[in-house]
């Protein structure tokens, strides 16, 4: 191979890596956004806002 060759090859290599990791990235956002989400919607707590746990009672 030539090194003008190479040099195309490398360039394609690294721009199609580089789409790669934007997708992962795109995807990793996207889930992280949709698991705040679903912890908002969701009642997480069951106690009234009046309960302190060391209050002895």
């Amino acid at each position: 191979m030539e090194t003008k060759e190479i040099i195309i090859l490398s360039a394609a290599l690294a721009f199609a890596s580089f789409r790669l990791y934007q997708k992962y990235i795109k995807n990793k956002t996207n889930q992280s956004d949709n698991k705040s989400d679903k912890a908002g919607k969701e009642g997480s707590f069951t106690k009234d806002d009046d309960y302190e746990p060391y209050s002895g009672r």
